[in-house]
């Protein structure tokens, strides 16, 4: 399994890989709402969750690859710090127009 560490500045970290890729949370604070579920097809960059910092911002949390959800880790209402797991994800591979 690879980790993610998803940066709430900049496109997140990834390696493209048939491994599961753990997604992991750049900030501290509340899940808010999960928009996936396990078993899943996703789209990148379409939001997997939001979280509510400790500053009261909303973050949502995207990846830059499309596939499967593998796992959910957290669920809404979770207090959960930097670097928590979040989600298990499975890259598709695809070459997409955004790629």
């Amino acid at each position: 399994m690879i980790e993610t560490i998803v940066k709430s500045s900049q496109s997140p970290y990834y390696e493209i890989s048939k491994e599961d890729q753990l997604i992991l949370s750049p900030v501290e604070g509340i899940v808010e709402h999960v928009f996936i579920q396990e078993k899943a097809y996703f789209y990148e960059w379409e939001p997997i969750l939001t979280i509510k910092t400790v500053g009261k911002e909303i973050k949502e949390i995207s990846v830059p690859f499309s596939g499967s959800v593998i796992s959910l880790l957290v669920k809404p209402g979770d207090k959960i710090s930097i670097n928590t797991k979040l989600a298990s994800l499975q890259d598709d591979l695809l070459v997409t127009g955004c790629d």
